[in-house]
């Protein structure tokens, strides 16, 4: 049995520019680790499976077999390792990040199993080989396994690792509705909101426009009420959208005052959940 854990992410900067004729599209990010984690533990089986458990969140959307990221993870890493015909594996996932929720949660889980997986088969892959495996897998797996603070570019999976940033304590808004990421990029591109992306943005500069994000009017046409929601004032500040959504966070003074507003939101009958920033990236447990 092997477990590793990767951090959930929130932008803290997105600029997206227009569709390339590949269909993707170029961005500049300031990723930012959370202290949620998903934790992978793998174990070898008959055959490939899944369970997905939360003392937080509803998982039963997630998939079970072959199509689950850990899954795909490690068949992309024995791809690369050259093993034909790997061990089948079964994964417990516990998951603290939303589903569907533009906090990276699928990523986290990828990278989490690229670690346990690379451990558990005794393969060696070294860092910049595991980068290179998540890259194929998604545009935030290789951010997930890097963790901390890193500026990306080109599809989001050209990182330049930045020095960590002073904690910052946030309130995040959970909605029960999921918002696919694939839906948000079609509407952003029906409404040409293309941005032209500026790589010189040095670290300060992106953190003074900390919360600027490029998918915020297409997440908000596809779902008005989340746009309602964002512009209530609940009394502690602005609230921002987390990569393509659903996901609102709020910045704080304090983790008490996060805490407190987390509260608050509950009390309202919203889900609501307080947490801070990470420097750590994926690990063993």
């Amino acid at each position: 049995m092997t477990s590793a854990t990767a951090q959930g992410k929130i932008n803290l900067y997105f600029q997206v520019g227009p569709r390339l004729e590949n269909g993707y599209h170029e961005v500049l990010s300031l990723y930012q680790a959370v202290a949620l984690t998903e934790t992978v533990t793998v174990t070898p089986s008959s055959s490939w499976s899944v369970n997905t458990t939360s003392d937080l969140l509803d998982t039963s959307g997630a998939p079970t077999d072959q199509s689950n990221l850990v899954v795909r993870a490690a068949l992309a890493l024995a791809q690369q390792a050259g093993i034909k015909n790997p061990q089948p594996m079964h994964f417990e996932v516990e998951k603290q990040i939303p589903v569907a929720g533009g906090m990276a949660g699928g990523s986290a889980d990828a990278a989490a199993s690229l670690v346990a997986i690379n451990e558990a088969w005794c393969l060696g892959t070294d860092f910049p080989q595991l980068m290179a495996v998540a890259a194929s897998l998604g545009a935030d797996v290789p951010f997930a396994l890097m963790g901390g603070t890193a500026i990306g570019t080109g599809t989001g999976v050209k990182l330049s690792k930045q020095p960590d940033l002073d904690p910052l304590h946030l309130v995040l808004l959970l909605n029960p509705k999921p918002l696919s990421t694939a839906a948000v990029f079609e509407r952003f591109d029906a409404l040409g909101l293309g941005e032209k992306i500026n790589e010189d943005l040095s670290l300060a500069e992106l953190v003074s426009q900390l919360g600027h994000n490029s998918l915020s009017p297409a997440a908000f046409s596809l779902m008005p009420e989340l746009k309602e929601l964002a512009e209530k004032d609940f009394g502690f500040g602005k609230a921002w959208l987390s990569g393509s959504g659903p996901t609102l966070w709020y910045r704080c003074e304090t983790q008490s005052d996060a805490e407190k507003a987390a509260d608050e939101l509950r009390a309202l009958g919203h889900s609501a959940i307080s947490t801070s920033t990470s420097n750590m990236g994926s690990r063993l447990v």
